[in-house]
């Protein structure tokens, strides 16, 4: 995926998720993504995707309760 791909697909505090996960501020893991750093890029991935993937797990539950 491309700088551009992951950013669209970003929410209202991934980079501050992204910033605790790098033991950094938010605004400072922000730029090291911009700047394609590769552990701030597949930190950003997986965080994008463990969101997708909960937010799939409980619509599945409350669509069954």
């Amino acid at each position: 995926m491309t700088i551009e791909q992951i950013k669209e697909k970003t929410l209202y505090g991934d980079y501050t998720l992204l910033g605790q996960v790098m033991g950094i501020n938010a605004p400072a893991a922000k730029m090291r993504f911009f700047r394609g750093d590769e552990i701030a890029k597949k930190a950003l991935l997986k965080i994008i995707a463990n969101r997708e993937t909960l937010i799939k797990e409980f619509q599945k539950k409350t669509k069954k309760a």
